[in-house]
């Protein structure tokens, strides 16, 4: 999970937005940090990455263990379908507040999170299976910085299943 080429940036500068963001290791954790702008309709910042739930295991939820920075922060989940095995149009997301400088352990449970897409709800989306999760990430946009826009940085220092 530390491993900062294990996960890609995807920035509104996909929509034509110019916000930033960066993937690198400090110290014992893995830091994503960056700037939230709105110019050109922008105003998120994100980074994601494959996962492998463990075959025959199940869970509660996920665990994210951080250092933050006052912001909040969504931990985004993809997952495949159940019946065809392709990986669904859309992901689950749920937030989680933190605290400047101080460690947070945020307890996800499946319920908390929400099916979405480009930021629009899909009501039609089936419950999460912990088996059918191909990647997860982590996201700031505009609603959650503490100010609209501007820097941030999250230090990761785990994401594990919640039994």
């Amino acid at each position: 999970m530390l491993d900062p080429s294990a996960w890609r940036l995807a920035n509104d500068t996909v929509m034509g937005g110019v916000s930033s963001s960066r993937v690198e290791r400090r110290g014992e954790a893995l830091r994503f940090s960056g700037e939230v702008r709105l110019e050109h309709n922008g105003g998120f910042a994100s980074m994601r990455r494959p996962f492998d739930a463990a075959p025959g295991g199940d869970a509660a939820g996920l665990v994210v263990n951080a250092r933050g920075d006052g912001n909040r922060y969504r931990l985004r989940v993809y997952t495949r379908d159940a019946a065809t095995g392709a990986e669904q149009w859309f992901a689950y997301s749920a937030v989680f507040d933190t605290r400047a400088g101080e460690l947070t352990r945020a307890e996800l449970r499946w319920p908390q999170f929400a099916a979405s897409f480009r930021g629009r709800p899909v009501p039609e989306a089936p419950p999460i299976r912990f088996a059918d999760i191909v990647g997860i990430g982590v996201m700031i946009t505009k609603a959650d910085h503490r100010d609209g826009r501007g820097p941030f940085a999250l230090d990761l220092l785990r994401i594990e299943p919640l039994r």
